[in-house]
């Protein structure tokens, strides 16, 4: 259980943008397992309530706080990693490209999928996928982009892109 969710929430991330969603999956599956309070999906930081200012305990419904929660820089991590997995944009190199399904396990890739309104730098993106075309939507400034699958898309799968 570690103390410092934020960090290990990062990493997993880490691991998206290396192209292992598969080591992403297992930190996110842990995560969901294990919430501070269950099922409302929050996580902790430390062990022991911190920097108080002899008012969060009674705001954040502890009688004994055995830890900050719900702690905010790990929802955002949470948060951004979950829309990274649907839609990235990779600026890594000089020319950005757009990840579709980053994080889209294979066995969805059996059924029609879709995703709508996933907002990035360059705008809004949806994209749908019919068990063999993948077609992506980008809302906002028309500008040239690479349009990339995820690693669980088979090998030459069509892709369409609609400014």
């Amino acid at each position: 259980r570690p103390l410092w969710t934020y960090f290990d929430l990062a990493r997993a991330h880490q691991w998206l943008m290396l192209g292992e969603p598969g080591k992403t999956w297992d930190d996110l599956r842990w995560f969901w397992a294990n919430p501070a309070a269950p099922g409302l999906y929050t996580w902790w930081e430390s062990n022991g309530e911190e920097n108080t200012f002899g008012r969060w305990e009674t705001v954040r419904g502890w009688v004994q706080p055995p830890h900050v929660t719900p702690h905010y820089w790990t929802a955002a991590e949470m948060i951004l990693l979950q829309l990274d997995m649907l839609v990235c944009l990779d600026e890594s190199e000089p020319q950005p490209a757009l990840i579709v399904g980053a994080g889209v396990p294979s066995e969805w890739l059996d059924r029609s999928l879709s995703v709508e309104g996933v907002s990035t730098r360059l705008g809004r993106v949806d994209w749908t996928w019919n068990k063999k075309r993948l077609t992506v939507r980008l809302h906002g400034p028309k500008v040239k982009i690479d349009v990339k699958t995820g690693p669980a898309f088979p090998a030459g799968t069509e892709v369409r892109v609609k400014n």
